[in-house]
């Protein structure tokens, strides 16, 4: 039996890979952007507005390691985002995965969002 290809871009390059998929999962919820940053904040794959998604990213080490999983407004310097953040272990790595913006579809699409990077990183740190 064939399987079916559900997925319209892939890439051999990593950092390409997880655009791909946050913009995929973004589009699907209509939000306004998903970042996924490091434990010092620093944004390591993202889709939307750029400048949205490098400030959020600077928070998410701040409750992230206090709290697994957080879904409430982030308040930045003159505007606010509502948030759901999961914290992801992947090996001996810490990251943080947030979806910006309000959508019934939010959630489904943080679960997918969360298997897709885990599927993407772990081969390559396996290795590493």
């Amino acid at each position: 039996m064939s399987q079916i290809e559900r997925r319209n871009h892939r890439s051999a390059s990593t950092s390409r890979a997880l655009v791909y998929q946050l913009r995929a999962s973004m589009h699907k919820a209509n939000l306004s952007g998903f970042v996924l940053a490091d434990e010092d904040g620093l944004c390591l794959a993202s889709a939307g507005d750029d400048d949205a998604c490098d400030e959020v990213a600077a928070h998410l080490p701040i409750f992230g390691q206090k709290v697994p999983t957080f879904e409430g407004v982030l308040y930045g310097a003159s505007v606010q985002w509502d948030i759901q953040m999961e914290r992801l272990q992947i090996g001996d790595i810490r990251l943080y995965l947030c979806a910006i913006g309000a959508s019934d579809a939010r959630n489904d699409q943080m679960q997918r969002s969360m298997a897709g990077v885990t599927r993407i990183l772990d081969p390559m740190l396996a290795t590493a």
